[in-house]
């Protein structure tokens, strides 16, 4: 295992979940085919390009990327805090639309790469490092907090909700992207065909299978009343929303066949069945 930055105290859990994104940022780049200058501009907009094609669903009324969960007036001329910056997409996004902008990561590699996005494309924002369970704020400091896919690999998601109320204003606002338990990836992909058919059930339990397929050193996933029970202490108007990727659709290895499946699949029919059993659900809430 590599050691972290002095810069900031991480538990021995934090340590391995630092250690396993340092080595597997998200570029999406799964087949290792981006043969483009890490940094450049060209790389940034590839990546975008990679993440947003999936990401259908987010789209808002208008086609803009992520329109339906991004809505300026939480933006614009807010304090925004991202945790888990990753590459930046969503922070050029947020940063676009006027907010004050801050955003953190786990890891040094994002964080540099993040600067440097803002950078290449003459945006602003403070990018820092730091540990979602311990967060280097004041309270009561933001108005917004953005957090898409992050914080269900933390070594303690509670935690980091707790920290979230923390640094929230009064009647501020949480969007937040976590992993989904009843849906097609968890049991068909791992409790059926990796599970049972390939046996793996006789010497794991699913709920290992289901991290080991994916990503992240952790990785916990929740049913709507459990997501319910933890952000309800902190928050109130709760909308829960289930969405998910059209390769879901499909459990078989990527290939190019898979590829031309999903071109293939209309979005409402996507949006049919994923918005019940995708493997993702994304909470908007109100701090009280």
């Amino acid at each position: 295992m590599q050691t972290p930055s002095p810069s900031i105290q991480l538990s021995e859990a934090q340590r391995s979940n630092w250690n396993w994104w340092e080595n597997n940022p998200m570029t999406y780049d799964w087949e290792n085919t981006m043969k483009l200058a890490a940094g450049s501009r060209e790389w940034f907009e590839e990546i975008d390009h990679r993440f947003l094609s999936a990401s259908y669903f987010a789209k808002g009324p208008d086609g803009r990327p992520f329109g339906r969960y991004m809505h300026p007036e939480y933006l614009a001329g807010k304090k925004v805090l991202e945790i888990g910056c990753g590459m930046g997409t969503h922070a050029a996004m947020i940063s676009r639309l006027g907010a004050d902008f801050t955003a953190i990561d786990l890891t040094e590699r994002a964080v540099q790469a993040t600067r440097r996005r803002l950078e290449v494309f003459g945006l602003k924002g403070t990018i820092q490092r730091a540990d979602a369970e311990h967060q280097p704020f004041a309270d009561k400091t933001f108005d917004f907090v953005w957090s898409w896919g992050v914080i269900h690999h933390s070594s303690s998601f509670d935690t980091c909700v707790a920290e979230v109320a923390r640094i929230l204003k009064p009647g501020g606002r949480i969007m937040l992207m976590v992993y989904y338990r009843p849906c097609i990836v968890y049991y068909i992909n791992n409790g059926l065909i990796r599970g049972v058919l390939m046996g793996r059930l006789l010497k794991q339990s699913l709920q290992d299978i289901y991290v080991q397929s994916g990503d992240g050193f952790y990785a916990r996933v929740f049913n709507k009343a459990e997501l319910t029970g933890i952000l309800d202490p902190y928050f109130k108007d709760i909308q829960l929303s289930v969405v998910g990727l059209k390769a879901e659709l499909f459990p078989i290895p990527r290939n190019k066949f898979k590829e031309t499946l999903e071109s293939w699949t209309p979005e409402w029919l996507a949006n049919a069945v994923l918005g019940q059993w995708g493997s993702m659900i994304v909470a908007e809430a109100v701090r009280r």
